[in-house]
């Protein structure tokens, strides 16, 4: 059995959620210790609880150790198989965690399946759902792999009750990324959003963020379009959500509303993030990188690309990756800065 440390690098979830991942799709069985030992309250969450569930379904695995708080947890799959599955995580712990973890397998698992998923759809601490859809989703199509979704109800912290629907349809090889760099005008769009608060909201945050786009852009943007809208759900929150496009390639980041935080300040904390990245010139957005590690781990070729930020996140998931897979990998540059990945599966052509 393969013996994991979750207290690796960033020593969070994500440790934990690609381990249960790839277990289900190459079939291995293992163990991990010290879960999120490096956070403020470590041990299993409701969100890390729920992708264990979700992932013992997919795969008829037997598993000890998930409950809530544990640090130690086993899992061993059995037959991996595609289907109708539906989750509620029960609080508003995140849907696209989850989902991260379900994705790779459900690709690999000969039939198609169908997911309904319960929770936050924009809650601190991972993608937001917008980001998922608007820019996760099409380089996941760029892969070759066929992923839909939809989000049917908003969910922010702290009521959670946010609703997905994912469909997710094998297909035999993913292709490898080898993007050149970036190239042709920048289109920058995004959604500027409020549930079950005023419209007024949604309209500040929006010309928070259209201000610093022109002030720092310049000619070289195309007007940015921003739509402000109230979107359905049983709680409150608001979001602005950023996505740049440039040859074919996107980038997004998210800015969440909070009690006491002024709606310019999320339109502006949004702005902020996408020009850093954007003045870096790299193709992948920091969050992109580290998620599609494990896609690239199962391509059938070598990938080589830029990003705007090397994460302890994507560190730890090249190496969570290597541990399941025959992978070679190289990062080029400090943690903190831009630099290149080099992802290269060793039994594949």
């Amino acid at each position: 059995m393969l013996e994991i440390d979750g207290s690796y690098g960033e020593g969070g979830g994500q440790i934990l959620r690609t381990a249960l991942s790839l277990s289900c799709l190459t079939g291995r069985p293992f163990s991990i210790a010290h879960i999120r030992r490096q956070r403020d309250k470590p041990g299993l969450m409701p969100q890390h609880l729920a992708a264990v569930r979700a992932a013992q379904a997919i795969s008829n695995a037997s598993v000890e150790g998930a409950r809530p708080g544990s640090t130690f947890l086993t899992f061993h799959p059995v037959s991996l198989r595609g289907g109708i599955f539906s989750f509620d995580i029960g609080t508003a712990g995140s849907v696209s965690l989850v989902l991260q973890t379900l994705i790779p397998p459900l690709l690999q698992a000969g039939h198609p399946s169908r997911l309904t998923l319960t929770g936050g759809t924009h809650v601190p601490g991972s993608p937001s759902m917008t980001y998922v859809t608007q820019v996760f989703t099409p380089m996941l199509h760029h892969l070759n792999a066929k992923l839909r979704l939809s989000i049917d109800g908003y969910g922010f912290y702290p009521h959670g009750g946010g609703r997905i629907t994912a469909e997710i349809i094998p297909e035999a090889d993913l292709k490898p990324y080898n993007p050149g760099a970036p190239s042709g005008p920048l289109r920058i769009s995004g959604v500027s959003a409020v549930c079950n608060l005023p419209q007024a909201i949604a309209e500040r945050q929006r010309a928070a963020a259209l201000a610093m786009l022109a002030e720092k852009c310049g000619d070289d943007l195309h007007p940015a379009r921003i739509e402000a809208m109230n979107v359905p759900g049983p709680g409150q929150g608001t979001f602005l959500f950023l996505r740049a496009e440039r040859g074919g390639v996107q980038a997004g980041f998210t800015a969440l509303g909070a009690r006491g935080k002024p709606a310019e300040t999320v339109g502006s904390e949004a702005a902020t993030k996408l020009l850093r990245h954007l003045s870096s010139g790299a193709v992948l957005d920091p969050h992109l990188t580290d998620q599609v590690v494990p896609y690239l781990a199962l391509a059938r070729g070598e990938s080589s690309f830029s990003t705007s930020c090397i994460t302890r996140h994507l560190l730890t998931n090249l190496w969570v990756a290597s541990q399941f897979l025959p992978l070679h990998y190289r990062v080029y540059g400090e943690e903190g800065q831009a630099g290149r990945v080099r992802i290269a599966p060793s039994n594949r052509a």
